[in-house]
């Protein structure tokens, strides 16, 4: 999980466990006071990762509707699937979340993106992308995928942005998302 604190972990895991947890409970388990207690709570649910509840948190059902990272409403579009290898899918709203969630998952098996003028699905190893364009629809900075080159290139000419292929895209997130956190 993104810039989690241990007690945020260890108020996730018990969250997994019980599914509902009360406010009572994780002071008397993760020894905390009830005005720390309310400020994780603020916290976890901010990040959607906990549901308010009366007297305490809930489990969020997380949709294949809501990105993987970023929790935004997932886009036709745009949506970029990791399949993990126990058969679960992660759904993402765009590639930029889409290639972040597959740096973090070491359990994924396959992963499809839709191309952006098309709208067919493919592969996101075969895929060609544009960064930084002048067409952000969700997150920043903005990938589109394309199903070859030459689509890709000719969008660019008119909104700008860089292309590239598959890894080249993963090392050119991470710097750039590195350059953002400094």
């Amino acid at each position: 999980m993104k810039n989690l604190s241990p007690r945020q972990k260890d108020i996730l895991k018990l969250v997994e466990e019980r599914k509902n947890v009360s406010i009572e409970d994780l002071r008397q388990i993760i020894g905390i006071s009830q005005a720390t207690a309310y400020r994780e709570i603020q916290d976890l649910s901010q990040m959607d990762l906990v549901a308010k509840i009366p007297g305490g948190i809930s489990q969020v059902e997380h949709t294949s509707t809501r990105c993987v990272q970023c929790r935004r409403e997932t886009n036709a579009r745009t949506t970029f699937i990791i399949e993990q290898k126990d058969g679960k899918k992660l759904t993402a709203c765009c590639s930029h979340c889409g290639l972040m969630a597959l740096a973090n998952n070491s359990n994924a098996s396959t992963a499809m993106t839709v191309d952006f003028v098309y709208g067919k699905m493919l592969n996101v190893s075969q895929a060609w992308y544009v960064l930084n364009s002048h067409v952000v629809l969700c997150c920043s900075p903005s990938i589109l995928s394309f199903s070859n080159q030459d689509d890709a290139t000719r969008f660019t000419q008119g909104f700008g942005g860089e292309v590239a292929d598959f890894p080249t895209t993963q090392r050119r997130l991470n710097q750039l998302m590195t350059l953002i956190q400094l």
